[in-house]
């Protein structure tokens, strides 16, 4: 069984703390110490928070000239490369908790801390676990990645996943450029093809 964790935030006077908190009848149900396996979890989510943050670019502001005052954020940017480290973030992470502790609050958790969504999370694990690092080609842009990660499974089920990475990998390397709607187009027709036979 799962022990139902939250991770919250309030405010102490001027700052903002960040705790994991356990309902006191759920200690019980931990073999061992339960601070310590509290305490190794605290340290798991918040050495994930501090990563994420070296990782995740923050918005950089712009001036609009250089004689304006006025800045602008704009989004820094992010190429395959950098969607991959952070997908295996989350999945190291995820694995090393799965069996033993459940965020009740993960998608309040994700979204304060990251600024990301419980599902574009797991779309994001589910791209590092499909490709090794070394396989990730920069010029394929992350929405192209994401829809081969939306048709895993079903390519799974026709046993075309393999394939289809490689001929994707191929094309990134040729400098094929494909654009996402096209490339969706490419892989429901190929799904429909073989569920035909």
């Amino acid at each position: 069984m799962k022990i139902p964790v939250k991770i919250i935030e309030f405010s102490d006077g001027d700052k903002m703390i960040k705790e994991v908190m356990i309902d006191l009848i759920d200690t019980m149900e931990l073999d061992g110490d339960p601070g310590k396996k509290l305490s190794d979890f605290r340290k798991k989510y918040f050495d994930l928070v501090k990563k994420a943050q070296k990782i995740i670019p923050q918005k950089v502001a712009v001036y609009k000239n250089k004689n304006s005052k006025r800045r602008s954020k704009k989004p820094a940017e992010r190429n395959a490369s950098f969607y991959w480290n952070v997908g295996n973030l989350f999945r190291k992470f995820n694995d090393d908790v799965k069996n033993t502790f459940e965020i009740t609050n993960y998608n309040v958790a994700l979204e304060r801390d990251f600024g990301l969504s419980n599902r574009y999370v797991k779309e994001l694990m589910i791209f590092s676990e499909l490709f090794k690092k070394e396989e990730i080609v920069d010029f394929i842009p992350m929405a192209i990645y994401r829809a081969l990660v939306w048709k895993k499974i079903q390519l799974e089920e026709i046993n075309e996943l393999e394939k289809e990475k490689t001929r994707l990998l191929k094309r990134g390397k040729n400098k094929e450029l494909i654009g996402r709607e096209s490339y969706k187009k490419e892989l429901n027709a190929l799904v429909k093809s073989k569920k035909k036979d």
